[in-house]
This record gives C-alpha cells, structure tokens and sequence, in this order.
C-alpha cells in the first residue's frame, strides 16, 4: 500500500468517525514522514547512471527526444512539453554521438546540496541507433531552473477545503511543522460540555470556600463575629492580695480555758461554761449556728467577756466530736454575719481566720471566727466608737491568734 493509499483510508476513517483529529493527524504526519524517508533513501542507494552509449551515427541523423520532466500531473507535463531538446550528431566525419545531459543532472552536478527528498527521477529514454546530422546538434533552449518553479500540488485529489494541502516532497521544511499545522474547528457540543464543566467546577470551589470560612476557619464555630462596643472598657480588676499568713499551728490544747486568752478589762456578768440548752436560752449566737451545733453534736462550751471602757469584748470556745462538724459550724457562723450585714474586712482577715465588721452611726462591730481542731473559736469586739473599738478588736486578736494558731486555713 502506497503512502497516497494510506492517506485516502485514513480520511475514509476520519469522515467516518472511526478516528478523532488528534489520531488523524498523529498517523498523518508519520504516513508522510515514512514517506519522505523512504524517497531518501531510494535517492541515496540508487548508483549514478552512466551516460548512455550510442552507436554510430551518420551526419544526416538527428533525433528528437521527448523533454524529460519529473512526474507530476497531466496538466504539468503538457506545459512542460515546450521544454523540448533536440540531439544530433556531434560532428560529420565523428564515430561517436554526443548525448545531452538532462537538465536534473545538470542541477545535481550544479547543485550538489540536494534537498531532503531528492529531485525527480526523470523518465529513461531508451538510445536510439540514429546518425548526427553534419552541422552538429542543435543548442537546445535553455531550460527552466526547477529551483525557481512554482510548488507543484501535491495534496491528494480526495482532500478539499476542509484539510490543507500538503507541501511539495521537495521542500524539507514541512517536516518540521509538526501537528500545529492542522487546526480543526471544535464541535459546538463539545464547548459546550467544557463550558458546563468549568462552570461546575467553579460552583464547588465557591461552596467549598463558604463552608472553610464559616464552618473551618473560626476552628468549627459558626459563632457570628461579636460587635464591637464603642464605649471604653472597664478597667482591669486589681490583683487581689493574699492574705497574712498566722503563726504556725501548735499542739491540741486540753480544754476551752486553755485554749482561750483572757479578754483585757473587766469581766462581765453572763460568761462561764454552757451547753446547748443555756446556748439556745441565752442567744449568744444567732439561731442557725445553734441548730448547727446541735447537728454537729456540740458538747460543751466557753464564754470569756469583758468590759473594756466602752467597748464589749467577748470569747467564745464551741468543741465539737472532730474537726469537719466544726469546720461545718465556723462557715455557718460566716453566712450568719454576712446575712446579718456585716462583711468580710480582708484588711484585718489572716489566712484561716475570716473577720467581719459593720459601722453605722450608733454601733461598731468587729467579729472573727477560725476553727482550732475540734473546736470552734468566736471573737466579738462592739463598741460606740470606731477608733476605740478597733484598737480593743486588733489586740484581742493578736492575742488569741498566738495563743492558739488556726489548724484550717481554707480561705484565701
């Protein structure tokens, strides 16, 4: 099968649909290029022909020989028939007949860069026996340089509008083309399909940004950004400062009056031992750390109290079976005085052992409360006057802290 032939199937397959542009052109390419190859090297192998012998000749024999022309199309050989060459004996009285070289021999010995796919083998005329004439051949007419022909058509006679012709075989440069060369117009369903799919594409990469930046990016959250106020911020709050720490716990005492200073000034009617009946009679304390202590299991108590100038000074030690039913009764005791409007005075509070106080214009009140073991120990301190009755507070405290050193230390 001829390489014209190849081409003719696979526009057949093309038209048919059985190959797509790229394959067409793919197999296109190579049928030429194996095309071209195959003429070098033909041109290459074939042995330079020697002049071709004549016998003899008269002088009055001369001889026409038919112009030689490469193979082409019909109407290209017909034009080229002016190109004629008329050959006659070489001299009147010469044995031996001068043969003209044919013009594609000239080109090759005038020309020996030869393109890529060789020249055109002429057709071989076969010698003729014939005599010269006397006056000698006739100059042939020059003949036209091939190199400055016209391109000759070599497309095969079934392509049209729709594939570009093919370049001569003697031009090399179209070897170099490459695919870029054919350029098929795409169908409009398949611009249309590339068209949907970018849109698509597009779609998802805009849903998928959405879901990142709502969903992701926040670390999941869908939380909605929160205002932003116009109106200054609030100063920090300030460090709270820790609390005193008290002198370093000491051994147990034996009973409620060791375990108690005595109170400066004079002793007041009213103190001594109680239980929970002369307790709850006498209203010492407020009524829910008495039900307190009856929960707890309060065995007995002790009250020191004295008077010191106008100011009332008071000690109270509560012993109960262990130490959370007193830990139990000194927060009790806590809620009782803030419930009834004193407040925690952390300027005056160590490290176990909360102190209370309330002023208004009659009555200055000053309490603490800490627990010591299995005991509970209340000082009460209200006079007229605050300096007075601060000063006696602050005295008896310092007095019974180093006397008998808080054992729970919960509060901060």
């Amino acid at each position: 099968m001829t390489w014209q032939e190849e081409l003719r199937r696979l526009d057949e397959e093309l038209a048919a649909g059985n190959l797509t542009a790229d394959e067409y052109r793919a197999r296109r390419d190579r049928v030429l290029s194996m095309a071209v190859s195959t003429g070098d090297q033909a041109q290459a192998q074939a042995p330079a022909q020697p002049a071709p012998q004549q016998a003899p000749s008269t002088a009055a024999d001369t001889q026409i020989i038919a112009p030689v022309s490469p193979p082409g199309p019909p109407d290209q050989q017909a034009s080229s028939a002016e190109a004629t060459q008329v050959v006659s004996a070489a001299d009147a009285g010469g044995g031996e007949r001068t043969q003209a070289v044919p013009p594609w021999q000239q080109q090759q010995q005038q020309h020996p860069n030869s393109p890529s796919g060789g020249f055109p083998q002429p057709m071989q005329q076969p010698p003729y026996a014939q005599h010269s004439p006397a006056g000698g051949f006739a100059q042939p007419m020059p003949q036209q340089n091939p190199w400055g022909a016209q391109p000759q058509d070599a497309s095969p006679p079934w392509g049209g509008s729709e594939f570009p012709p093919l370049a001569p075989s003697n031009n090399a440069d179209w070897i170099s083309q490459g695919p870029e060369s054919f350029q098929t117009q795409p169908s409009s369903g398949k611009g249309k399909k590339i068209a949907f799919a970018v849109v698509a594409v597009l779609v998802v990469a805009g849903l998928g940004f959405g879901v990142w930046a709502l969903f992701i990016k926040d670390g999941g959250g869908a939380t909605p950004p929160v205002a932003q106020s116009s109106s200054p911020q609030p100063p920090p709050a300030p460090t709270v400062k820790p609390l005193p720490e008290p002198p370093a716990a000491k051994p147990e005492p034996g009973d409620n009056s060791s375990a108690l200073v005595t109170p400066a000034g004079t002793t007041r009617a009213g103190g001594g031992e109680f239980d929970l009946d002369k307790l709850q009679s006498a209203k010492y304390l407020p009524t829910t750390v008495i039900e307190k202590l009856k929960q707890g299991g309060m065995t007995e108590g002790l009250l020191k109290t004295t008077k010191d100038g106008e100011v009332t000074l008071g000690l109270f030690a509560l012993e109960l079976p262990n130490a959370q039913a007193a830990a139990a009764v000194a927060a009790e005791y806590g809620n009782a005085e803030q419930e009834g409007g004193l407040t925690v005075n952390r300027n005056l509070s160590l490290h176990g052992v909360q102190v209370f106080s309330a002023a208004d214009s009659s009555q200055q009140v000053y309490r603490a409360v800490y627990v010591l073991y299995s005991r509970v120990i209340v000082i009460d301190s209200f006079g007229p006057t605050k300096d007075a009755t601060l000063s006696s507070f602050k005295t008896l405290l310092t007095a019974q802290v180093q006397k008998a050193p808080p054992t729970e230390r919960t509060n901060n």
